[in-house]
């Protein structure tokens, strides 16, 4: 979930690679599977040549069981850079420029209607016509130019509450650590049954451990690390939050001048990660190296390891010196480019899941995710505490960096509370230009 840059110190003749850490945006080529539904403006064939304005969009649903009609539904447009971060324009003006081929555009899969027979005219003067076709129905969305009455209003599924530091939605409540935006402190499931919500985990934690080869180890953890949400916009989507990051390495606070983001949607949760070395990893690095991300679970929570797509952690891959075959993405995980993998979850019926979404070519490199259930076995390996908390009742997740070669490696990071059965953020989106 990091950038890893160096910087290089002499001691002796020992040279330190510092390895610091900073938080990109980044979109793979699969952005069309996601939850909600994504896709950035420059997959609409057409619209890059119909001078289309960011203020003219307007998306539709297609009703025709009973009488025809076209029904508005939210969908949310974001700017972003040729970097694919997240952008915050101070105003309104941005709104009514030109629609930019990396604006991002989403909406609800559950908001989809029929296929469009043609019969009924479309509910405003539309230049330009897109059908977005996803596994529960069409959506379509619209360039109009006038006649805009169709188009409604839509309030942000999401609540903000600064001084709690929550984030609040009839699925979820997230709970974030009041100096470092990126863990939580507590996150809770909605019983719609009961209206209540209920302890999904709490307490999450982060350890980057960097085993220097000729050299000892360095550890951050979140103590080291300052990540705030300085930027917000509310959306008919949700909550799109800039973070503003700091890294501490010793006695020196650096700031960092790339803004992550975090999406918090009505059903999900969603961090699109970039990490970039800088120099290739097994020079410098020993096995054992990676990140490790850990929580206590709540209570009453079951794992359903069966229908999860993660194996468990082997301890003897993380001895520096050992000889046992390192891991490489499984191909059962895998497709040609992209490797999927999730840790399912049910509190009381209601299920949740956590997604990753990792480049083949990292996670043949090792770095994709291993599930340890418990902490303490992994602590008593490394002779290394993984966080602030006491082990006991623990778990979580590795990811290994001491064979990624230098470049940039991206994965996409998902929490996702559905009421269905499918747990799934992977709902393919296929889209046709019909005017």
């Amino acid at each position: 979930m990091s950038i890893l840059r160096t910087r290089g110190a002499e001691f002796g003749r020992t040279k330190l690679w510092f390895l610091s850490i900073i938080l990109t945006c980044s979109y793979p080529p699969d952005l069309l599977k996601a939850c909600p539904a994504l896709l950035l403006a420059y997959q609409l064939d057409g619209f890059d040549k119909a001078g289309v304005t960011r203020d003219q969009l307007a998306m539709f649903r297609y009703e025709k069981e009973t009488s025809p009609k076209w029904v508005s539904i939210p969908f949310e447009l974001d700017p972003l850079d040729g970097e694919g971060s997240l952008l915050f324009p101070e105003g309104e003006a941005w709104k009514r420029e030109a629609l930019n081929s990396y604006d991002r555009i989403s909406f609800s899969h559950s908001d989809v209607g029929s296929t469009y027979d043609g019969k009924t005219p479309f509910p405003c003067e539309a230049k330009a016509v897109v059908e977005l076709k996803s596994p529960e129905g069409y959506a379509y969305l619209m360039a109009c130019t006038s006649n805009l009455s169709g188009k409604a209003n839509f309030d942000s599924p999401v609540d903000f509450d600064a001084e709690a530091r929550r984030v609040s939605t009839s699925y979820y409540r997230y709970n974030y650590s009041e100096k470092n935006h990126l863990v939580f402190d507590k996150i809770e499931l909605s019983d719609f049954k009961k209206h209540i919500f209920q302890e999904v985990a709490k307490n999450s934690d982060l350890l980057i451990a960097s085993d220097i080869k000729n050299f000892f180890t360095l550890y951050f953890d979140t103590s080291d690390i300052d990540a705030q949400i300085q930027k917000k916009r509310f959306g008919p989507m949700g909550l799109m939050g800039g973070l503003q990051f700091y890294l501490k390495i010793m006695l020196f606070r650096l700031e960092l001048a790339l803004m992550p983001e975090v999406n918090f949607f009505e059903d999900s949760l969603f961090m699109p990660m970039s990490m970039t070395l800088p120099v290739n990893a097994p020079r410098y690095l020993r096995r054992g190296s990676g990140i490790y991300y850990t929580w206590e679970p709540g209570k009453d929570v079951e794992w359903l390891l069966e229908e999860s797509r993660i194996d468990e952690l082997d301890l003897d891959h993380l001895d520096p010196y050992g000889k046992v075959p390192l891991a490489k993405g499984q191909e059962k995980f895998c497709q040609k480019n992209m490797c999927r993998y999730s840790l399912v979850g049910r509190l009381n019926k209601r299920l949740f899941s956590l997604n990753f979404a990792i480049n083949r070519k990292a996670a043949d490199w090792g770095f994709f995710p291993r599930l340890f259930r418990e902490s303490a076995p992994v602590e008593t390996k490394l002779k290394k505490s993984l966080s602030k908390y006491q082990a006991s009742g623990r778990m979580g997740v590795y990811f290994e960096t001491a064979r990624l070669p230098k470049g940039t490696h991206t994965w996409d990071f998902w929490i996702h509370f559905p009421d269905k059965t499918d747990t799934s953020c992977i709902r393919p989106l296929q889209t046709n230009l019909i005017k």
